[in-house]
């Protein structure tokens, strides 16, 4: 089992904090998205969460649990399928009857199936 966190590195890192993480704890850190302005959302196992936790907070790193993902609202949604083709985590897809399944557990927050909706039923959740 894993959980999300959002990690925000400061300006000032000028080192693999993450590299040295996964080497001093053995922990098995999924990147799912990185951005350039120093925000990366990994998955960490839950059984070391937190030793990594503890590990990243010391070495300046803010680490937040995201527990959100990317709102569907299936009132909007007409089927069309344009969020199954752009969605790099396979988080939608058609059942046998043609209508559209979500699992926010796959949802990597990379917003690119928001842009891609017609109808606008997705939107980006608060933070």
């Amino acid at each position: 089992m894993t959980k999300k966190y959002l990690l925000e590195f400061r300006k000032d890192v000028d080192k693999p904090v993450l590299a040295e993480c996964i080497l001093a704890t053995k922990a098995r850190i999924n990147i799912l998205r990185a951005d350039a302005e120093g925000r990366m959302l990994v998955t960490i196992p839950k059984e070391k969460e937190e030793e990594v936790i503890s590990f990243l907070k010391k070495a300046g790193v803010k680490a937040s649990e995201q527990k959100n993902a990317v709102e569907y609202d299936k009132d909007l949604c007409v089927d069309c399928g344009a969020c199954i083709s752009i969605c790099p985590t396979n988080a939608f897809h058609f059942d046998e009857d043609k209508k559209l399944v979500y699992d926010p557990k796959k949802c990597v927050l990379c917003k690119l199936c928001i842009d891609a909706c017609p109808r606008r039923a997705l939107k980006a959740p608060e933070f």
